[in-house]
């Protein structure tokens, strides 16, 4: 079976993808903030391969005055450093950054465990008080394929440990091999905005540097401009599975030109219908193992509610069964983990759940995936 499906976009994103590709994933404009240019990365001691790998911070200081490292930790998923500047005398001239630094061993560690690490730069003020200068998402380990995002529309929504962020917006994600679209929908002193950005994602974590959109045509009012783009945000993305991610929105603070506001967001595809009754995930399934080259095509037709934590659809002869557990993420109930059996015999088990896609283990701890196919 081809499915095949071309997409027509407006003028206005074929403007937006056109000014990105020109200036790459990198906008330069006047004034330019260290954050903007940031390049974290770890770097293994060819002397010492066992040693844990050092951190490499680089970019383009915005003035002559270098900072120096204070002090750096590892907590958690968290990479705290903090930096101070050097020098009373500091001109206004862009100077390249290299820092070399390893928070495994200054935190008392011996190995850095293998995950995500929120890597934050604080720069250190006269009286003591720290600001935030920078911040990335830093992988340790081979890239997390099994967690690429389905395309569709994204919200925010609010858990007990954060607060509701972006109320009325949402997001529009897509992913095309390894380079990945958003649009963001928002507003901005109660107007609608909206901004769009794209860049290269091998793995499940990517910066999307935002770019505003201004002018363009409007509805019924015939040609008016060309649209242009604007700096605007950044977007940084983990996503935790097809249809859920962690997000950190970032610009510079409007109080104080030396600083960053962060805000983080939990973002969810949610169905259009309440996933409590499964009735979401009935439809034709490939079953796929490994890279085999054939599937098993599954129709799941049949919703059973288990009780209010767990659900299970099944196909019209009984062969098949998906069971589901649900877990909460603030008020949105959305499966945690599913199993796939045919008949008494358990055949995979997922615990990354998309709208589209299922991906996880068989009874083999081969690598499996359930995907929907278009109707």
């Amino acid at each position: 079976m081809s499915v095949h499906r071309t997409t027509k976009p407006c003028r206005c994103l074929r403007a937006a993808a056109v000014l990105l590709f020109m200036f790459g994933t990198h906008i330069g404009i006047a004034g330019e903030r260290f954050d903007e240019s940031l390049s974290v990365r770890l770097v293994s001691s060819s002397m010492a391969p066992q040693w844990p790998p050092d951190l490499m911070i680089e970019g383009v200081w915005p003035t002559s005055c270098l900072p120096g490292v204070v002090r750096t930790a590892l907590v958690d998923s968290h990479i705290d450093v903090l930096l101070r500047t050097t020098g009373a005398t500091c001109s206004d001239v862009p100077t390249a950054l290299s820092l070399r630094l390893n928070p495994v061993r200054a935190s008392g560690l011996r190995q850095m465990a293998l995950g995500v690490y929120q890597v934050r730069l604080f720069l250190l003020d006269a009286n003591g008080s720290a600001r935030l200068a920078g911040f990335r998402l830093l992988r340790a380990g081979a890239d997390d394929t099994s967690s690429r995002p389905e395309s569709g529309f994204w919200w925010s929504v609010s858990t007990a440990s954060l607060a509701p962020a972006l109320a009325g917006s949402g997001l529009s994600i897509e992913q095309q091999g390894e380079n990945l679209a958003v649009t963001l929908l928002s507003y901005d002193g109660g107007a609608p905005v909206w901004y769009f950005g794209s860049a290269r994602m091998p793995g499940n974590i990517v910066r999307v540097p935002l770019l505003r959109m201004v002018g363009g045509d409007e509805p019924f009012a015939g040609p008016i401009g060309s649209p242009r783009a604007q700096p605007g945000l950044s977007l940084n993305l983990q996503f935790v599975g097809p249809a859920h991610a962690r997000g950190w929105l970032l610009r510079s603070d409007q109080a104080s030109a030396d600083a960053m506001e962060m805000q983080e967001l939990n973002l969810l595809r949610l169905p259009f219908e309440s996933p409590l009754n499964g009735a979401n995930w009935r439809g034709e399934w490939a079953l796929v193992v490994g890279e085999a080259r054939q599937a098993s095509v599954i129709e799941l037709a049949d919703v059973v509610t288990v009780d209010a934590e767990s659900f299970l659809v099944r196909d019209r002869t009984g062969q098949w069964i998906l069971q589901c557990r649900l877990d909460g993420i603030g008020e949105n109930p959305i499966p945690a983990y599913c199993s796939l059996s045919d008949g008494e015999t358990n055949v995979a088990d997922f615990d990354r759940i998309g709208l589209d896609r299922l991906s996880g283990l068989d009874t083999e701890s081969r690598q499996v995936r359930l995907v929907r196919l278009p109707r």
